[in-house]
């Protein structure tokens, strides 16, 4: 188990809804420059090849974006491209990927990682991961990375750890589970075991949350081995696993109508609900990294240094006579005048001005225009 490789999966499946109109179906969020010069998918690539190594990268995508996949990241083989054929949620997509990451290794250590997010210290980041891999490979227990969070938000999912045990320092340091990282002494970092989820909790009981210290935001960022996955989704989800190693098959053989119909049979379900909420034992590695979902214009609006009493411009935008704007202009000049606390989005697809706190709003019409 100790030779295990460590491998990683990137997640570029998502849409992103709340990011219209720069983010639409056809090309969704992960392939966004959001935060820099790169898309938020190289900016991923660039910490799973940190983490893993360039070789040992799959990527997990639609097979509707594989042109766009394969543009984006031509350092990847097209063997680990792992396309799904429709969208059948993360479970299943995991599933599959894993079974093609583990082929040559079962207790292969896999880092999934989301495409769509954002981290300001990478370094900080990249230490957890890799203490988050150690506790992988050493225990049966999925490892997340645990968010310590800086504002009281109802729109993410939260993890509850175990009360530190008030102990002496004698039994601390026979007791304690530490990692160390990279073989230097005092750069440790310790994973608490998660107690329970709570997804998305009224204001008033993160309130509760952030006063007590022993929860986290869950960035869906996890590492586990491969074979404990695999003994895990055998109870809680068997028809999802089940589903998967045969489309493995078909994939496998080439057989591209079978590997789509068998597909498209499975279960819709997140890896948090069929999986993680199960799991005999979850861990979580603290990572105060700068990391953000940004998963709204606000999101970003903060991400890029917004406060309240300060515009964020980018391109040829103008705000006059306003604060706490967000405007991002691309090709021609955006001028707002006399507005503040608004989004200002201008794209090929679209124009986009609305009360910065919307988000909400306009995710459900983004929405509602896809269903049509």
């Amino acid at each position: 188990m100790t030779d295990a490789p460590v491998r990683a999966l990137i997640l570029a499946g998502g849409s992103g809804t709340r990011l219209w109109p720069r983010s639409t179906n056809e090309r969704p969020k992960p392939f966004l420059k959001l935060t820099g010069g790169e898309s938020l998918l190289r900016e991923t690539f660039r910490r799973a090849t940190a983490f893993a190594g360039a070789e040992n990268v799959f990527v997990s995508g639609r097979a509707a974006h594989a042109p766009l996949l394969a543009a984006e990241l031509p350092e990847v083989p097209r063997s680990r491209f792992v396309f799904e054929p429709v969208r059948r949620n993360t479970a299943p997509a995991i599933a599959l990927s894993a079974l093609a990451a583990s082929e040559d290794a079962p207790d292969t250590v896999l880092a999934v990682l989301p495409s769509d997010q954002a981290v300001r210290d990478e370094t900080a980041f990249l230490a957890a991961l890799r203490a988050a891999a150690e506790a992988a490979r050493t225990h049966d227990a999925f490892v997340t990375l645990g968010i310590p969070p800086t504002r009281p938000e109802t729109g993410f999912g939260y993890m509850e750890v175990e009360e530190e045990e008030k102990i002496s320092a004698e039994e601390y340091e026979e007791k304690k589970e530490r990692i160390s990282l990279n073989g230097q002494r005092g750069q440790e970092l310790a994973a608490r075991r998660v107690v329970r989820f709570v997804e998305k909790p009224t204001i008033a009981r993160v309130g509760e949350f952030l006063a007590s210290g022993r929860f986290f935001w869950n960035a869906g960022i996890f590492v586990f081995r491969i074979s404990y996955l695999f003994e895990e989704m055998e109870k809680a989800c068997p028809d999802i696993l089940k589903i998967a190693r045969r489309a493995h098959a078909a994939r496998k053989a080439g057989d591209s109508f079978s590997f789509t119909e068998i597909f498209s049979s499975s279960p819709s379900f997140s890896i948090d609900i069929a999986v993680m909420e199960k799991a005999r034992q979850v861990l979580t590695v603290p990572c105060a990294c700068g990391w953000s979902d940004l998963g709204s214009w606000d999101a970003v609006f903060e991400f890029l240094g917004g406060v309240p009493g300060r515009n964020v411009l980018e391109g040829p935008a103008t705000a006059v006579e306003g604060s706490g704007n967000l405007i991002l202009a691309e090709g021609r000049p955006v001028r707002v005048v006399g507005l503040s606390d608004v989004a200002v989005v201008d794209s090929p697809d679209g124009i986009l001005v609305m009360r910065r706190g919307a988000s909400d709003a306009l995710s459900r019409s983004v929405e509602e225009g896809l269903s049509r």
